[in-house]
């Protein structure tokens, strides 16, 4: 659990960037506000003692402990705030952080590794804000950007869709055609993803591609998505995807069919078995459990 005072304490930069990632996947964006302020002020303070010490003719700071270029830092630090940002609905703000890294090329003495990060927090910006014009009503806009994802890199394809869906369910605004068109690519993803976060990216776009359809009346197409997602999310150790995929097949269990049930009620099964296969003194034979002797 986020603790803002044990927050203060500290200075590892790399460690700061491992709890934005942490508490991405557990949606905790008021958390995220605060570390990503941390992160920002941290590498800052590095950043402006190293220039002074330039200036000074000393010894520059030894920065060989972190992981990456100061410029990927200070650009990470503002995504990542601006997402729980967004995420929190104040779009403004979001905005804000978006102007803070659509151009890191002021930093100072940056070299291939840094450039690149530049480069890659322009695209960054780009995407990020076409997201919050399509978030603020702007369905326009989603032509251009269904286009952007088709140019970029694969890893916009799933937040891509997840804005899609997002502001499709907001709005009311049907995007069957924006989704056929990435429809081949996403039914060849397996879910075998290696980073927290790519698997947040891929449980929430089958739970929003199942709301988008309960939405529009589709509760077969939307009951085998949430089962997909219910399976998927169990495989992959997504508590958090799971709590609210499961609480939206029971919502709606009243439009599942038999098949559909029996599946779900087969996957719940399994996974008590599974739970309860290493405790003492309790047996469970699939349907009641037994006392071990």
């Amino acid at each position: 659990m986020f603790n803002a005072s044990v927050l203060e304490s500290i200075t590892d930069i790399n460690l700061l960037t491992d709890m934005l990632r942490a508490e991405f996947s557990l949606e905790d964006w008021d958390a995220m506000v605060h570390i990503a302020d941390k992160l920002h002020h941290s590498i800052k303070e590095l950043y402006e003692e190293d220039q002074l010490r330039q200036a000074k003719g000393q010894p520059r700071v030894d920065t060989r402990r972190l992981k990456r270029s100061i410029a990927f830092y200070f650009g990470y630090a503002m995504v990542a705030k601006g997402v729980a940002l967004q995420k929190m609905g104040d779009y403004a703000a979001a905005r804000d952080c978006i102007e803070k890294y659509t151009e890191l090329g002021w930093i100072y003495g940056l070299d291939e590794e840094g450039q690149a990060d530049v480069a890659h927090f322009r695209m960054f910006a780009r995407a990020n804000t076409y997201v919050l014009d399509l978030l603020e009503g702007k369905m326009d806009t989603l032509p251009e950007y269904v286009q952007f994802i088709h140019q970029s890199e694969e890893e916009e394809l799933l937040p891509g869709i997840i804005t899609i869906l997002e502001a499709a369910i907001k709005y009311d605004y049907n995007v069957d055609w924006a989704l056929k068109e990435f429809e081949p690519t996403l039914d060849s993803l397996d879910g075998e993803y290696e980073t927290e976060a790519n698997i947040r990216y891929y449980i929430d776009h089958l739970y929003l591609m199942a709301l988008y359809n309960l939405k529009n009346g589709k509760y077969s197409n939307a009951l085998n998505i949430v089962l997909k997602a219910l399976r998927m999310s169990d495989k992959l150790k997504d508590d958090t995807g799971f709590k609210k995929i499961n609480a939206l097949f029971i919502s709606f269990s009243e439009h599942a069919s038999k098949e559909q049930l029996n599946e779900y009620n087969v996957l719940n099964k399994t996974i008590l078995e599974r739970v309860l296969k290493d405790e003492k003194g309790i047996m469970y034979d699939g349907s009641s459990f037994v006392s071990a002797r």
